[in-house]
């Protein structure tokens, strides 16, 4: 019994790895990348990015409350849901509307995730962008350092019906890079339970100047296992 609850552990995690994108595509306006490692076999963040209209890039963060089986279970529909009413041409602030009421349906278990989604316009560098309850983004202008982004955040998503949630803009210039990250980035622990923490998180994204996302993802990495 314990072999076949591990073989199929191991089934659950390639659907869910399978389910986001892992090719990243090689182009001349913008350069993207992610990497995920769950805490146990399956987790409950995830990440997604998908053009619509030949020129609007959607790409967001989640955090669904919790580990394990439950936590996947109801990522995988949350992450099917916000991109169902994205691609319905839903602008950010509504599909995060529609999609916590949809998700706060039959929400017996009471999860909620936490999300960050920007829908960027290719021609002009403009990111709409909304925020529910989910960690400040990172930015950093080309000639400048990497920085958090004061935002209005909002009420998590599955939570409470009807919530509203506020439509920001931020312009992204090129050479300029958003770095954005779960919880389990600042709040990896030591052996002596500290915490990673949001200022090593600046000390890293500032610690040289990094010539694509790619080697961004991997350097932090490499400062989250060493620590």
């Amino acid at each position: 019994a314990e072999a076949r609850i591990k073989a199929e552990l191991v089934f659950a995690k390639t659907i869910q790895t399978s389910a986001m994108p892992t090719v990243f595509p090689e182009r001349d306006d913008y350069e993207i990348h992610a990497f995920m490692r769950t805490a146990k076999e399956v987790g409950g963040d995830f990440y997604d990015f998908y053009m619509t209209s030949g020129d609007t890039l959607h790409f967001l963060i989640a955090d669904v409350s919790g580990k394990g089986i439950p936590a996947a279970m109801f990522m995988m529909r949350a992450k099917a849901v916000l991109r169902s009413f994205t691609e319905q041409g839903y602008n950010v602030d509504d599909a995060f509307i529609e999609a916590n009421n949809e998700l706060c349906t039959g929400n017996d278990a009471g999860m909620f995730v936490t999300a960050w989604q920007g829908n960027m316009d290719l021609n002009t560098g403009e990111v709409s962008f909304a925020n529910a309850g989910h960690n400040l983004p990172v930015i950093k202008h080309k000639d400048g350092k990497f920085e958090y982004h004061k935002q209005k955040i909002n009420m998590v998503l599955a939570g409470i019906e009807d919530t509203h949630y506020d439509p920001n803009t931020v312009t992204l210039l090129p050479g300029d890079i958003i770095f954005l990250y779960t919880d389990g980035v600042t709040e990896a622990t030591d052996a002596d339970n500290n915490m990673f923490g949001e200022e090593r998180l600046l000390d890293v994204l500032n610690s040289k100047d990094f010539t694509s996302t790619e080697e961004i993802c991997n350097e932090m990495i490499k400062a989250i296992d060493e620590f």
